[in-house]
């Protein structure tokens, strides 16, 4: 397979990103603002005695600690407080509005939050003050709502791409798989589903297939978090059905965040969910527990 018009592909935006010294502005056109580029050199930790508070007694993985957000007055998030278990698989819902996906800026690096702090269990670095690509190097792995695969490249060369590389661009270019690497990406293509499609070009996948093949080059990122927006928007039934059983099949090794707005997929995962309403977690639980809660049927379930 030739490899090195997909290496030339990534490594030179791979550099591009590395090397880019201009950070972009606070705000965008859309008025969100979002962290700087720029690298806070100074030191940036999580009280012990409030890591300690908050990890006590539980299998955490990820903690967001009391972080508020605001945009031009409107509170996005409003000293929320979550804690996500090591290979949980968490589901994340409420109204429009609600802070879902300013949450997932915020653990991203994508938004710095007014106060608060998010950190890995292990580590007490204070993630709101690195960029997303530190985040993102400490195993914290985002999937959009609209798959982002290389179309032109077939889904093997995707999955390669996706690998940890931690070499130069030209290096790159003669790289080869080592076994270890050959072997991580069989076993991604059989949880994904993928495998008789390997040779096939990205770009003439189905819908639900792109966003397995997304969502496998994330784990060949090796993620702690993986956090999944919108994942059966536009699928089939057949196509949801199987996104359900990637995603179930994900939890216990890795821990798994899904923000979803189709209840019957909810359902159909569900071990934990959180309800989000006016940037404050409502309701937390099991499934059953949850949608026969009266504050969730007033601000979200009874308005489907």
């Amino acid at each position: 397979m030739n490899r090195i018009l997909p290496q030339i592909d990534f490594g030179l935006k791979h550099l591009l990103e590395r090397r880019s010294d201009a950070p972009p502005p606070n705000t965008g056109s859309s008025g969100v603002r979002k962290a700087s580029w720029k690298k806070d050199t100074r030191s940036r930790v999580v009280a012990q005695a409030r890591y300690d508070h908050l990890t006590r007694g539980r299998r955490a993985q990820l903690c967001v600690d009391d972080v508020s957000v605001s945009f031009d007055g409107f509170r996005a998030l409003d000293e929320l407080t979550l804690i996500l278990d090591q290979g949980e698989l968490r589901c994340i819902i409420g109204p429009n509005g609600a802070g879902k996906t300013t949450l997932m800026d915020v653990i991203t690096g994508k938004t710095r939050p007014d106060s608060g702090s998010v950190f890995l269990v292990g580590d007490t670095t204070d993630l709101t003050h690195l960029s997303e690509h530190e985040i993102a190097r400490r195993g914290i792995c985002r999937k959009f709502q609209r798959p982002s695969v290389f179309q032109s490249h077939s889904v093997l060369e995707n999955l390669e791409l996706a690998l940890p590389v931690g070499r130069g661009v030209f290096q790159s270019l003669f790289a080869r798989l080592s076994s270890e690497q050959r072997s991580a990406i069989e076993q991604i293509l059989e949880i994904i589903g993928l495998k008789e499609e390997r040779e096939k070009r990205a770009g003439l996948l189905s819908h639900g297939q792109k966003q397995w093949l997304e969502i496998g080059m994330l784990l060949a990122q090796k993620p702690r978090v993986l956090l999944v927006d919108e994942p059966v928007a536009g699928m089939t039934h057949h196509e949801a059905e199987r996104t359900a059983e990637i995603l179930v099949g994900l939890a216990g090794t890795h821990t798994v965040v899904v923000v979803e707005h189709d209840m019957e997929f909810v359902r159909s995962i569900a071990q934990t969910v959180t309800v989000l309403h006016e940037g404050r977690v409502l309701v937390e639980g099991p499934m059953h527990a949850v949608q026969n809660d009266p504050r969730v049927i007033e601000v979200y379930l009874g308005v489907d």
